[in-house]
C-alpha cells in the first residue's frame, strides 16, 4: 500500500502526518517506511535521525531523483515494506504529478484557513492535469491544526466538502493543534507514541479511518491482514 502525503503549499503538516502514519502502522506489526521527497531540506531523514535507538524503528529513505522516485517506490516494495509513505515535498509540481501517478490512496493536509483554501486551487489544477493519465485516484483531504470552536474553522469544514465534485473527499477524522506533535518531533518521535493522550487518539482515529478505505478499496483485505503481516516480518 502506497499512501502520499502531500499538499503544493507548505506549513500544512505533511511531513507531521506521514511520520504519524508510519508509527502507528508500524506498531500494528506492518512493515512501513516512508519516503522523503524534499532533496534539499531533508526534514524526516532528519527527524529519523533523532529517534533514539530504544524506539521503534521507523526506515526512512530519501528521493534518489524526482525521475527515480517511482523506481524507488518499486525497490522498497521489493525489499518487503508493505506501506510506503511519501512524505510530500510544497512547491514542487514534478514530484506532486509523480507521486499522485503512484499512490493508493492521496491524502492531503489542509489547515482550517482561507489562504490555504485558495492556495488548494494551485493544486487541483495539477490534479486535474494527473487525472488524464489516471482517472480513479482515491484522494482525501485531511484537516489539520482544527479545534472547530469558532466559526471560521466550521465554515472551512463546510467548504471542504464542495471539492467533492473533484472526487477528493474530506475523512471524517481531524488532527488538532498539538502541542505533542511539536514536542514529540525534536525528539525524533510523534503524537502517536507522546505522552498526550488526546493527540494519540486524534492520530489513531485517523489511521483507522485510512484503514476502512483501505478495506473498502481492496474487499479482499482481510480483519487479520495485519496480523499476519507481523507473523511474517
Amino acid at each position: 500500500m502506497i499512501i502520499a502525503v502531500t499538499n503544493l503549499k507548505g506549513g500544512v503538516g505533511k511531513s507531521t502526518i506521514a511520520r504519524n502514519l508510519a508509527a502507528y502502522f508500524s506498531a500494528q506489526g506492518v512493515k512501513t517506511c516512508i519516503i522523503d521527497t524534499d532533496l534539499e531540506q531533508r526534514t524526516t531523514c532528519d527527524w529519523q535521525e533523532r529517534r533514539d535507538d530504544t524506539a521503534m524503528r521507523i526506515p526512512v529513505f530519501p528521493m534518489t531523483t524526482v525521475q527515480a522516485l517511482p523506481k524507488d517506490v518499486e525497490t522498497h516494495s521489493q525489499d518487503g515494506y508493505n506501506m510506503i509513505i511519501i512524505d510530500g515535498v510544497p512547491q514542487i509540481d514534478q514530484v506532486a504529478t509523480r507521486t499522485i501517478l503512484i499512490c493508493d490512496i492521496l491524502l492531503i493536509p489542509i489547515t482550517p484557513s482561507i489562504d490555504d483554501l485558495k492556495s488548494f486551487e494551485r493544486f487541483l489544477i495539477r490534479y486535474d492535469e494527473v487525472k488524464v493519465h489516471r482517472e480513479n485516484i482515491p484522494a482525501f483531504l485531511v484537516l489539520n491544526k482544527y479545534n472547530g470552536r469558532n466559526n471560521e474553522d466550521k465554515e472551512v469544514r463546510s467548504a471542504l466538502e464542495l471539492f467533492g465534485e473533484y472526487g477528493i473527499e474530506p475523512l471524517r477524522s481531524t488532527l488538532g493543534d498539538r502541542v505533542a506533535h511539536r514536542r514529540g518531533s525534536k525528539y525524533g518521535l510523534t503524537a502517536y507514541e507522546w505522552e498526550d493522550e488526546r493527540a494519540r487518539k486524534e492520530v489513531t482515529a485517523l489511521c483507522e479511518e485510512l484503514e476502512e478505505i483501505m478495506e473498502s478499496l481492496n474487499p479482499n483485505r482481510s480483519k487479520h491482514a495485519k496480523a499476519r503481516k507481523k507473523i511474517n516480518h
